[in-house]
This record gives C-alpha cells, sequence and structure tokens, in this order.
C-alpha cells in the first residue's frame, strides 16, 4: 500500500525546511523560525530529525518488496552506499560554491549528514532484523549520554555540554580542523559523535514503516508510540539537555515521539478519510524533496554572490521588502516566497510526472 500520507508529511517538511533555511536577512529572523540558542527545542528544530524520519520510513517502503523477492542484498546495499555517497557529494558542492577553496571546504552538512544516515540506515534494514535494530537504537543512545556526560574532554579534564566544549566539538577539531562550520570553526553542528545519534532517528522511521507494513490500522499504534516516546524524551531532558546541534538522545526520543503522532494523524488525515483539499503543494514537494532543498540552497547561495552596483541580489530582495514592511516581518515575507517559489517549481514537475531522483 503507498501511503498519500508519507508523501504529504515529506513535502511539509521540506516546505518548513526551506522557509526556515531563508530568512530575507540573518540579522532580522522572527524567533518563531529561530533555532533554540543551544539546549532546548523549538519548531525550527523538529524539521531536520523530522525529515530523518521519513528517510527511515522511505528506505523500507522502497527496498521490502526487493528483499521480500530474494534480491540480492549485496547489490541493494552497495546501491545505497552509492545514493548516500551521491547526496554526501552534493553536499560538498553547495559548501565549496562559489569559491571552490577546498583548502577551508567545509566537510559536514545537511545532505552530507542525510547521505550518511540513509546509507547506514539502508544498510541496517538489510540486515538485520527488527529487534535486532530496536537494539542497535538503544544502544547507541544510551552510550552516546554516557560519553558526553562521563567521558572527560580531552584538555578540559571534565565531560561538558557546553558549546563548543563537548566530546563531539573535540572530536570535530581533531578530525576536520579548518573544515568545519564558518561560524564556530571549533565545532561542527552536523558533526561527525552526534551523526550516530542522528541515524537513530533514521531507525524510529524504519520501525514506524514496519509497523505500518503488518498494520492495515496502524493509527492508534504510532499515535501511541508516539506519546510513549515524547514523554520519555520529555523525562529524559531534566538529565540529558534536548540538543539539536548535539542530537542529545533526549531530543531523538522526543523528537521522534511527534514525528510518530504527525506520522499517524497524516494516515487517518489523508489516507483513511482520504482529505485531499490543499495537498497537492505538499506532495509535489514530496515527490522532488531533493530538488527542492538542493535548488533553493543553490539559490540563496547565487542570490548571495552576485552584486548589482555594490549590493548582493540578496540585498536588493530585502530592501525592496523593507520599503513597506519592518525587517523583521520582511524576512518572513521573503522566506514565505522563497517557498512559494519552490513549490511552484515542484508543481509543475509534479504536473509534468518529472521526478529527479538519484
Amino acid at each position: 500500500m503507498r501511503y498519500a500520507s508519507v508523501d504529504i508529511l515529506r513535502g511539509f517538511t521540506v516546505a518548513i525546511m526551506i522557509l526556515v533555511n531563508n530568512p530575507g536577512s540573518w540579522s532580522h529572523v522572527d524567533p518563531m523560525l529561530e533555532h533554540a540558542a543551544w539546549h532546548g527545542c523549538r519548531m525550527a528544530d523538529f524539521v531536520f530529525p523530522f525529515f530523518l524520519f521519513i528517510v527511515g520510513l522511505s528506505i523500507v517502503f522502497a527496498l521490502s518488496k526487493a528483499l521480500e523477492a530474494g534480491a540480492d542484498k549485496k547489490q541493494l546495499a552497495l546501491k545505497s552506499l552509492k545514493r548516500g555517497g551521491i547526496l554526501f557529494a552534493l553536499g560538498l558542492f553547495l559548501n565549496a560554491f562559489p569559491d571552490f577553496d577546498f583548502q577551508t571546504l567545509r566537510i559536514p552538512g545537511v545532505l552530507q549528514r542525510i547521505g550518511i544516515v540513509f546509507a547506514i540506515t539502508a544498510v541496517l534494514f538489510i540486515y538485520l532484523s527488527e529487534k535486532q535494530r530496536r537494539g542497535v537504537a538503544l544502544f547507541v543512545l544510551l552510550a552516546y549520554w554516557g560519553l558526553l556526560v562521563l567521558v572527560p574532554v580531552p584538555g578540559l579534564g571534565e565531560a561538558s555540554l557546553e558549546k563548543g566544549k563537548d566530546l563531539g566539538a573535540w572530536l570535530d577539531h581533531l578530525l576536520l580542523n579548518g573544515h568545519l562550520w564558518k561560524y564556530s570553526m571549533t565545532w561542527d553542528p552536523e558533526g561527525i559523535l552526534s551523526t550516530l545519534t542522528s541515524i537513530v532517528s533514521a531507525l524510529f522511521g524504519v520501525s514506524a514503516a514496519v509497523y505500518m507494513r503488518k498494520n492495515s490500522r496502524p493509527v492508534k499504534g504510532l499515535l501511541w508510540a508516539g506519546v510513549v516516546f515524547a514523554c520519555a524524551g520529555l523525562l529524559w531532558n531534566m538529565v540529558f539537555p534536548m540538543n539539536k546541534s548535539l542530537w542529545t538522545s533526549s531530543y531523538v526520543v522526543f523528537t521522534s515521539g511527534v514525528a510518530f503522532i504527525l506520522l499517524g494523524l497524516s494516515i487517518f488525515l489523508f489516507d483513511e478519510k482520504g482529505v485531499s483539499k490543499g495537498t497537492t503543494v505538499f506532495r509535489a514537494l514530496g515527490a522532488n524533496p531533493l530538488a527542492a532543498y538542493f535548488g533553493s540552497e543553490l539559490l540563496a547561495r547565487i542570490l548571495c554572490t552576485v552584486k548589482v552596483h555594490d549590493f548582493y541580489l540578496s540585498e536588493w530582495s530585502f530592501m525592496v521588502y523593507t520599503s513597506f514592511l519592518e525587517p523583521a516581518q520582511a524576512s518572513v515575507v521573503s522566506a514565505m516566497v522563497t517557498v512559494l517559489f519552490w513549490s511552484l517549481i515542484a508543481w509543475v514537475l509534479y504536473k509534468k510526472k518529472i521526478f529527479i531522483k538519484i
């Protein structure tokens, strides 16, 4: 069974991702669209784990039939690793554009993390049972908790969850010095160690999809799972704070719980009740998520590169909005226009049945 809810939820997530990543000005971001400064979980902090959760869903629906038909597991794994590698390369291209200065090229990134998570999660789905995957998820969450709160950070002498002083930051600086996020240069929000727990976000999506394939009426089970996970994440937050940059275990459990709930509600509305009004744009974005996200990121870089009369195109655009709006309002409107633009592109591709895949 193909779930319309999965496509719609994916498209909605991509739309919010574009909205959050493309304010008219980073100096005037509406508080509603900002990430938590460090510890905490705001609306913008749900976007990336939701997308990885949906990556897990998609892996199950894409590979299950082939596995059940007896397809060669090694070939499926190699294809998954190749796809993950392409996503990683696309992320590197975005980080390099337009200067292509490889001496300071940022290695981590959003697409890089998606590529790694996709490849590893797909391999785990191919070779492990559901019980084994749950064991891996639990082990990673508990081990990561222990690493960050118990292991002394070299040079600091004690464990720390402070920005730039945690064990993950130390590892990033040790292995990727000079190739990290330009706003810190000493740690990275898509760093090495936190990639481990981001894989668990996708594994929870795998578990949700496996449950959906075994149950023709999965809504109740998904909602109950969501409530349990969300409550567990809130409780864990009391001793291991939610933090997107650290991708803490409590953050994984809480955001996955909310993802379970949204998935259950989406199945109820769009699959069981057949609600379709107003969903076309999200179906379109969900059908071409890579094109919409990559295109929006590339365009943003071009607008910040091309100058006209000493002003970048992005600055010209923002000045147009600020001519009749307050800066904070102009920033939000600019972001919304960007979402509408890429929604239109996705809608045209959808109508022409063009689906860009790797």
